[in-house]
């Protein structure tokens, strides 16, 4: 181990008589620059407030009835919560009560008994008749067919477009399935003329075959016979409605309100800004518990109306592609720990966010969070780039043999540039992330308020922001970790410097957006995508360079494809390496 070392020290000392050290050092400072000129956040926690000469002012503001639009009062608080029990009562009256699927099913049924009984009829009919008899008797009844067709086709059509693409449905229809009968339903009302001035009887006769060739409505209505329809208990839904809104709303005019009462009664003269201070903190709390109960009377009733089913599922349901358990499942856990202690969300940092503020405040680890995201870009690239050149560019310059000679197993060769590269990619996120936080603290300041975290969406832990951007440090970390795998593995497989850093750069950047961009299905296949262990800790998309929550993910099955990757790439490498001519 000693000789791994020794060997990692004697590589690692090297990089700083490279001129690329000098190009990094000056590209990560302009970063850190440009990075804090562009550093906009916007706020994620809001603790309402208001401005007044006297504590009546702010009483009398708080009271108000009025509901112009962005305006917070204690009138569009409670009718927010008003607003949403109806809504859920729509919901849920239209799911057990209206049979959406029932109807449905009638129409997909009335448009193919048409279809067979009627229009494939009448092509029966008129292909045994002469064109004198059809002329004289069933031109007229052939047109009404086709129109007839034509006309339910378009509203069937319609009616998908209006009705079924909406949440309030009473069964699970596919995406795949819901767009494969619109467009067989549109394109069978295209082929259907709009007029018939210039038909003849051939002309219907080979319409009409072309159009029983082509169409088998059969097939939509197994489709339709085949949908699951949605259960809702009625005793889980009023469980909720109780839970989250009849006892809240009692609570916030039983309890919260008789102390701002209280407090405007004995102070309402006063214009003393501690007194002020004093109501509208009581008015904030008030603000809290009822936004608190708000989000988890939506999401506990969306969970009730997905049921068993899984991410993966959902992203493929209409109505629920933008659905995630996960992330409703994360919200609940946050709100409920706030209700159960008693405590307000302004009191507590959220996780750090790209472009974000975590609290009421800047501070000095939004900044933080926010140039480290731009930076780990550069250090994984000059990280890469490092890690190609260190085996395909030694043995290219003929380098390797010379270090080839000295007693060193091949193991320990590897090992020792392995542990170079580590060592070089740590210096790098150690010093990047002391100089960010020093800019963000003279820039921002410092904040002692905990950070409230939702572990894997289900573990709710108050820590500190410092372990938090630990946490976050150690994320990076390990992507890097996996990157010097890759290009080291690269190397050796591609055994040109050149092509290694060009092929692991471009898996870089194509994981980073892929990403940052696209919450799709397929992702959770693709091994990068697992990469971000820091979106377990609170927050399903944290910026433009993490990732999303996958459907159906953990952190511990996220964690076991990272560590399998590294593990399978260095043993592979260590064996090539040991193969390898190096002569």
């Amino acid at each position: 181990m000693k000789k791994v070392f020794k060997l990692a020290a004697a590589e690692f000392n090297k990089i700083f008589y490279r001129p690329s050290i000098f190009i990094l050092t000056a590209l990560l400072i302009i970063t850190l620059i440009v990075s804090n000129f562009y550093f906009k956040p916007t706020s994620s926690v809001t603790k309402l407030t208001y401005t007044g000469e006297n504590v009546s002012s702010v009483y009398s503001q708080f009271i108000s009835t009025s509901t112009t639009s962005g305006v917070i009062n204690k009138t569009t608080i409670d009718k927010a919560l008003d607003d949403k029990k109806a809504e859920l009562d729509d919901t849920y009256y239209n799911i057990v009560s209206v049979d959406k699927y029932q109807e449905f099913n009638n129409k997909v049924l009335y448009l193919k008994t048409y279809y067979e009984n009627e229009f494939l009829q009448q092509l029966i009919l008129i292909t045994s008749m002469s064109e004198n008899e059809f002329l004289s008797k069933e031109k007229t009844n052939t047109e009404n067919k086709f129109k007839g067709l034509k006309i339910l086709c378009s509203e069937l059509t319609s009616y998908l477009a209006s009705s079924i693409k909406n949440s309030k449905l009473n069964f699970y229809i596919k995406q795949s399935n819901y767009d494969a009968i619109y467009n067989t339903i549109l394109n069978l009302h295209d082929d259907i003329p709009i007029s018939f001035a210039s038909y003849k009887q051939s002309d219907y006769i080979g319409r009409a075959e072309s159009i029983r060739n082509k169409y088998d409505l059969s097939a939509i209505n197994e489709v339709v016979n085949s949908l699951e329809k949605i259960q809702l208990k009625a005793e889980d839904f009023l469980s909720i409605i109780d839970t989250y809104y009849t006892k809240p709303v009692e609570v916030l005019q039983k309890s919260y309100m008789p102390v701002i009462d209280e407090l405007y009664e004995e102070t309402k003269s006063s214009n003393s800004q501690e007194d002020i201070d004093v109501i509208n903190e009581a008015i904030a709390q008030y603000y809290s518990y009822a936004n608190t109960n708000l989000t988890v009377l939506t999401n506990k009733f969306m969970l009730l109306h997905i049921g068993d089913k899984t991410d993966t599922e959902l992203k493929t349901f209409v109505g629920f592609s933008e659905v995630s358990k996960y992330k409703l499942n994360e919200e609940i856990q946050l709100c409920q720990y706030l209700l159960d202690n008693n405590q307000y969300d302004y009191n507590y940092l959220t996780t750090f966010n790209f472009n974000t503020s975590s609290g009421l405040n800047t501070n000095a680890y939004d900044y933080t969070f926010f140039s480290m995201q731009i930076l780990s870009v550069l250090i994984i690239i000059f990280t890469i780039f490092y890690a190609c050149s260190t085996i395909a560019g030694d043995q290219s310059s003929g380098t390797m043999k010379m270090i080839a000679i000295r007693p060193y197993s091949r193991n320990k060769l590897f090992s020792g540039k392995y542990l170079s590269c580590f060592m070089f990619a740590l210096l790098l996120l150690i010093v990047s992330f002391v100089a960010s936080l020093i800019v963000g603290i003279v820039s921002y300041g410092i904040t002692l308020a905990p950070c409230l975290v939702v572990f894997n969406s289900s573990t709710v832990i108050a820590i500190s922001p410092i372990l938090m951007m630990s946490i976050y440090f150690l994320s990076l970390l390990i992507n890097i970790i996996l990157y010097i795998s890759l290009a080291m593995f690269l190397s050796l497989v591609c055994k040109s410097n050149t092509l290694s850093v060009f092929l692991t750069s471009i898996i870089a950047i194509v994981g980073i957006i892929l990403n940052g961009l696209i919450g799709s299905v397929w992702l959770k296949f693709f091994p990068l995508a697992h990469l971000d262990l820091f979106r377990y800790f609170g927050n399903s998309k944290l910026g433009i360079f993490s990732n999303f929550i996958l459907p159906d993910t953990s952190f511990v099955l996220s964690c076991g494809i990272i560590a399998g990757l590294i593990v399978f790439m260095n043993i592979f490498s260590h064996i090539v390496f040991k193969r390898r001519d190096i002569a």
